[in-house]
């Protein structure tokens, strides 16, 4: 396996040197580190699953290596020439070595399904690895930088994104990818030790101040009290896009103490959002650049600024690393599968680094560019992930007019399998995508002007191909399945499936199951049950935590009555869709 990944790379830097161009693809970058002597950038492209490697003196790339199926994240390994990648698709943690334009697999550990970060502690003794769909952190031994074993997995309270190992402290904060909640985990014994919630969602970078005492946390907050109306959206009432900052040790203490110490940027100003904040680096100095992905500009800038400048990049970045003399910004633009260069001192791009010709876009990849978009809303303040993150959902209740009234806030809903799940809205009175989208557009988001029809159908094609993942247990191996089988007859024994049926698990119908919201509206169209397990709160009211508070607290539908035994056996089913 070590012969045939070396024949590999040294076959794909061959043709590139002798070819002199890429092949032409999709790489879509997403993780970015620099090499042990800081002379190159590696970049790790999410479609392509290759590795790309920037000759920073020339200002080129130097070589382009395939290693997986779909890269998620790179971390250099301290002191050495290994890297350490997350594999999407394959489930996979890859050792790599780079040396010059030269990258090869050491070995490759399955870890649990959908890893989308990986950290290191200070030494590089141990990294850990957070799983996105089966909600995990894997916990592996990196010996000496030549090998990597599982030692621990620990399940998580919510689906994991951004990592941030605490310095000389035996703590690790985990962010949720959808909501706005922080695990703390013990490293060292592999334990979850507390959460934190802070007032926010779609956390997409989380960093340390460089004395270690700041946690900067870049993320969004829908505000349920506004409304989405043109002026509430302007002065970034609704949606905010936000640079927190956190005492650790008040992260640590919890409680009345989450807040001491703690101020924000706001990244955006009226007439001018700034939609859809990414991924962030700190310099030495104390410079902070962050990605804003929804309108295609880097922000930077230190803590007691009172505003942070900004430049234009490529499309949609997402990453970005400073180099170690705190002069300069690398951001990859993952739309434009390209690297900028920017000069931080004269606020400029210097240089754009095109990583290889890109095809043509299907309807469905033009799409997906638009989805990500925020200049789509009024003033840029949001895209359609700011809502629906990735597709899925963020978990917040909105006050739009998708009910055709303001006052009743109501919990955002997920596109996954959606396609599958006409009509839409909380009232089922849009029968299709289409129409839902420009809806989005008009009175949600108060697009200045109508949509061009050709691009409403492209992000219709892009939302047609958002899927359930399958659910938790069956990703962690940990179905019971005499408990859904039970839970089955239960849920057919209530005769839930007259408003669930399956096997879409939902009805075209609205039906009033004695839960009005805020203004007296009862009618309201049944969501999906299928991909249960990575959804929550629920209700339109988002006033169910859990699965089991729906029959429990609410004793759904109508004050229905169910034994303990019950509800657990029918949230094992109703999990397992």
């Amino acid at each position: 396996m070590k012969f045939l990944s070396t024949l590999v790379a040294i076959l794909v830097v061959a043709s590139i040197a002798q070819a002199g161009e890429l092949a032409t693809m999709l790489r879509r970058p997403t993780a970015l580190t620099f090499s042990a002597d800081g002379s190159r950038l590696v970049v790790a492209n999410r479609d392509s699953g290759t590795i790309s490697v920037i000759d920073l003196a020339a200002i080129k790339v130097a070589a382009e290596i395939p290693i997986a199926k779909r890269l998620s994240d790179l971390v250099a390994i301290p002191g050495s020439s290994r890297l350490l990648a997350t594999d999407e698709a394959a489930h996979e943690l890859l050792l790599l070595e780079a040396k010059d334009n030269c990258v090869r697999v050491l070995g490759r550990l399955p870890v649990s399904p959908y890893p989308v970060s990986v950290r290191l502690s200070a030494d590089g003794q141990q990294a850990t690895v957070a799983s996105l769909w089966s909600r995990r952190l894997t916990f592996v031994e990196v010996k000496d930088g030549l090998e990597i074993r599982p030692t621990n997995v620990l399940d998580l309270p919510f689906a994991p994104r951004c990592q941030l190992p605490l310095a000389g402290r035996d703590k690790l904060i985990v962010a949720d990818s959808f909501g706005a909640r922080l695990a703390l985990v013990k490293p060292s014994t592999g334990k979850l030790l507390d959460t934190r919630q802070f007032p926010g969602h779609n956390v997409r970078g989380m960093r340390t101040s460089p004395d270690g005492k700041m946690l900067i946390v870049a993320h969004q907050m829908l505000n349920d009290l506004a409304h989405s109306i043109r002026n509430d959206i302007h002065w970034g009432l609704l949606m905010s896009n936000d640079l927190r900052w956190l005492e650790v040790d008040s992260v640590l203490a919890g409680g009345k103490k989450l807040y001491y110490g703690a101020h924000i940027h706001p990244l955006g100003d009226p007439g001018k959002g700034g939609g859809d904040p990414g991924g962030l680096d700190v310099a030495a100095d104390g410079t902070v650049c962050v990605s804003l992905a929804g309108v295609d500009q880097v922000a930077f800038g230190k803590e007691n600024d009172f505003s942070m400048q900004r430049v234009r990049v490529g499309r949609r970045p997402t990453a970005v690393r400073l180099s170690p003399d705190c002069r300069r910004a690398y951001v990859a633009n993952t739309f434009d599968d390209s690297i900028s260069v920017v000069d931080l001192a004269a606020a400029e791009v210097t240089a754009t680094i095109p990583l290889g010709p890109q095809p043509e876009l299907t309807q469905a990849q033009q799409g997906e560019l638009l989805f990500y978009d925020a200049r789509l809303s009024h003033d840029g303040w949001m895209s359609c992930h700011s809502c629906h993150s990735d597709g899925h959902a963020n978990g917040e209740k909105n006050d739009n007019l998708s009910d055709a009234s303001f006052g009743a806030p109501k919990r955002v809903l997920s596109l996954l399998g959606v396609k599958d799940t006409l009509p839409l809205a909380w009232n089922g009175q849009v029968q299709t995508l289409r129409r839902q989208i420009e809806n989005s557009l008009d009175k949600t988001m108060q697009r200045d002007e109508p949509l061009p029809l050709e691009q409403v159908q492209a992000i219709a094609a892009y939302v047609e191909t958002l899927e359930n993942p399958p659910p938790v247990a069956e990703l962690r191996g940990t179905v019971n399945q005499p408990a859904i089988d039970r839970g089955r007859a239960v849920f057919a024994k209530h005769d839930c499936g007259s408003c669930h049926a399956a096997p879409t698990y939902t009805t075209r119908d609205a039906y009033d199951v004695g839960l009005p919201d805020a203004l007296g509206n009862k009618q309201f169209n049944p969501p999906s049950l299928r991909g249960l397990s990575h959804r929550g709160p629920f209700f339109h009211d988002a006033s169910a935590e859990t699965v089991e508070d729906i029959f429990l607290k609410h004793g759904h539908p109508s004050a229905a009555g169910y034994s303990a035994d019950e509800v657990r056996d029918l949230a094992a089913f109703l999990l397992s869709l």
